[in-house]
């Protein structure tokens, strides 16, 4: 919420829906969404690699279609646009990061502002910022697809800020057509060689790491886009940012954590007690815990809207789910995706 959330930027929620999904989107403008029908930005024909071609559609975790999420970068009503995967919840807000990336726009008297912006800005393994106003990105990115010490690490695909710019959209779709994938190596023959290598994770390290190095900032996956992963491989191996030592996600306080991304944690709708080790089992609690906390707020919300004039309260009546309450909130009848009890 807005008002209530301490940010002093507003926002517009927009949707992106390929036209095969349009019978199951009204929901999202019932929640305020904006809804942009939209294809697949190319042809998968015009791609200049017949292997390509063959392989872009049934790779990742929606083929061609992840290219959606290109149409961030012309979304030219905003200044700064946020792309997240449904599975994701912000926690706090990120003006420091917004502060940094408009600094061009706002800096005149502001300097010491963003001076101490900057300084609150998490960044990889403590990476220095860019120059204020020259950052056109923030993202994370997703050790887990990857053995310790690859040297190109594909971007977390579920993550991405930017700045809306036409010749970064025509550039990208450039790249796709020209079908410079290397199977078994990936863009340029080097930026791939893991899961959606193919598409957004593997293209935008290619875009940001070779194409236009110093415009894309790393953010800590410990405060941003947190997935409750573990640091090591099988916990006690190699760290695998390649790194002696590593930073471990899962300890990282959860009024330090901005967004969470539902992976590892599957989805909270799921109402599955979370798997894994102990610590995993843990954090990924208290991120159900924040969803159902959100989601009953939300609940809320729409009793005091649909009660205009009435109680303080609405009418709302909180389910009562016996399955967890103390994380699902009476939510879940059960521990199975047919016991969620869906939004009133």
């Amino acid at each position: 919420n807005f008002g209530q959330s301490g940010s002093h930027y507003d926002y517009k929620l927009i949707v992106f829906v390929h036209p095969n999904a349009r019978a199951c989107s009204d929901i999202f403008e019932e929640l305020g969404y904006e809804i942009q029908m939209r294809d697949a930005p190319f042809k998968v024909a015009d791609i200049k690699s017949l292997w390509l071609q063959e392989h872009i559609v049934k790779s990742g975790c929606c083929g061609e279609k992840e290219y959606l999420k290109l149409y961030s970068y012309i979304q030219f009503d905003y200044p700064i646009v946020i792309h997240l995967d449904l599975d994701s919840l912000i926690l706090k807000p990120m003006d420091d990061l917004f502060d940094v990336m408009l600094a061009d726009d706002k800096l005149i008297g502001k300097e010491e502002s963003i001076e101490s912006a900057r300084k609150r800005v998490a960044v990889m393994h403590d990476n220095p910022l860019p120059q204020s106003g020259s950052i056109d990105a923030y993202f994370t990115r997703d050790y887990n697809m990857i053995n310790p010490g690859k040297k190109h690490v594909g971007v977390q695909g579920g993550f991405l800020i930017v700045r809306p710019n036409q010749a970064a959209f025509d550039e990208y779709i450039k790249i796709v057509l020209s079908g410079n994938f290397r199977s078994g190596g990936g863009w340029g023959g080097q930026y791939g060689g893991y899961f959606g290598a193919q598409q957004i994770q593997g293209i935008c390290s290619y875009f940001y790491d070779k194409k236009h190095p110093g415009t894309g900032v790393e953010l800590n996956k410990c405060y941003y886009n947190v997935m409750a992963d573990p640091p090591r491989q099988n916990e006690v191996g190699k760290c695998r940012d390649g790194r002696e030592e590593c930073q471990d996600c899962r300890d990282t306080p959860l009024e330090e954590i901005y967004s969470v991304h539902f992976t590892l944690c599957q989805k909270p709708w799921k109402c599955r007690y979370p798997s894994g080790s102990e610590k995993q089992k843990a954090m990924c609690s208290k991120f159900h815990g924040e969803w159902f906390r959100i989601r009953e707020d939300l609940e809320r919300v729409r009793a005091l809207e649909r009660n205009v004039g009435g109680s303080e309260v609405g009418d709302y009546a909180k389910p009562k789910g016996p399955h967890m309450p103390e994380i699902f909130r009476g939510f879940c009848k059960s521990g199975q995706a047919s016991g969620y009890i869906p939004l009133q």
